[in-house]
């Protein structure tokens, strides 16, 4: 794990489970989305959230980069931070989509994605998504997500935009004073996709 992932990962079960409906940018049925900011107020990726009827959060982060993932927080588990573990993907009567889990919290992972076809299409018209890791199996409704994965990419087009166009100082002004609200309630997960 590189320094940099370091400083952002320690926030993500307490950002996730604080992302909260008011604070979201844009809601997607059951989906919660809002754009994230690093320390010197740039873009950097944009977090959906949902809250699974077991209790976990479930979040898809897309970067600035377009690299994604799926994100998980469960404050009734505790991992080993650091570890990785490969996990199976099973999303209806679909080929298993094999990846690889991190832990990046001790209550929670991240799982980077394929950017491919069969991968959202798959996330797009699933309707249960179940991870099966070597000890454990869990289930989720895939509600909504469709339209929320448009949504999410929507973001990062639209914060992308406005960091090329919001270039003078006025426009940096604007930005601080969300940008740090943004980080006290939500995560960057940018740092751990790229770390992996």
């Amino acid at each position: 794990m590189t320094l940099r992932a370091s400083l952002f990962v320690p926030l993500l079960v307490a950002a996730l489970l604080a992302f909260e409906a008011e604070n979201a940018a844009f809601i997607s049925g059951v989906w919660q989305g809002d754009a994230n900011y690093d320390g010197d107020g740039k873009f950097s990726d944009c977090t959906m959230t949902a809250q699974a009827e077991s209790g976990i959060l479930i979040g898809f982060v897309i970067s600035k980069n377009y690299a994604w993932g799926l994100v998980l927080a469960d404050e009734t588990r505790k991992f080993e931070v650091g570890t990785t573990e490969a996990v199976l993907l099973l999303i209806d009567q679909r080929a298993p989509i094999p990846a690889i889990a991190k832990v990046v919290d001790v209550h929670g992972i991240i799982i980077p994605l394929e950017n491919s076809d069969p991968v959202l299409d798959a996330l797009r018209e699933g309707k249960v998504l179940t991870i099966v890791a070597k000890e454990t199996k869990i289930s989720f409704k895939l509600t909504g997500t469709k339209e929320a994965i448009a949504g999410l990419a929507a973001c990062v087009t639209e914060h992308l935009g406005s960091e090329k166009v919001d270039a003078s100082p006025s426009a940096r002004i604007r930005v601080a004073g969300p940008a740090d609200q943004r980080r006290e309630n939500s995560f960057s997960m940018s740092a751990s996709l790229s770390s992996i």
